[in-house]
């Protein structure tokens, strides 16, 4: 992911001297914006490309789960967050929740997304097949 702008949420998220708590409430208010927004109305690929800015630094390796602190306390807010969107009706909230489990990299993953799969059996052949790429974290 290329370098965010200072104003952007990412940018505030990863770089700002707001305390930790402040910044993970901001993640979890994410789930309200899915649920009261992003569910009606997606914004062209916004809601698809949300998580991207905020959940790459697992995927690139510049935030590791194993360094703990902040890297591993962020990952789990994330994680919660992208369930709570994920469990909303609505195939653009998921899908965009999908495509940022698929970058963070969290270790309860692919739990998470197989019991998304068999709570969805209608899911069509091409949904399935994000979800599982989503799973081993191969999404683009």
């Amino acid at each position: 992911m290329g370098q965010t702008q200072e104003w952007s949420t990412g940018h505030l998220i990863e770089y700002s001297d707001a305390s930790l708590a402040s910044r993970s409430e901001c993640i979890a208010s994410m789930g309200i914006l899915f649920e009261r927004l992003f569910f009606n109305e997606p914004l062209d690929t916004s809601v698809f490309m949300w998580w991207d800015s905020l959940c790459y630094s697992w995927h690139c390796g510049n935030r590791r789960r194993e360094k703990g602190g902040e890297d591993s306390e962020l990952q789990d807010v994330y994680f919660q967050t992208l369930q709570k969107v994920l469990s909303l009706d609505s195939w653009i909230c998921q899908s965009a929740a999908l495509h940022g489990l698929g970058h963070l990299h969290h270790p309860d993953t692919e739990r998470v997304i197989s019991r998304f799969i068999a709570e969805h059996p209608s899911l069509t052949e091409e949904q399935r097949a994000y979800a599982e790429a989503a799973a081993r974290f191969k999404v683009q």
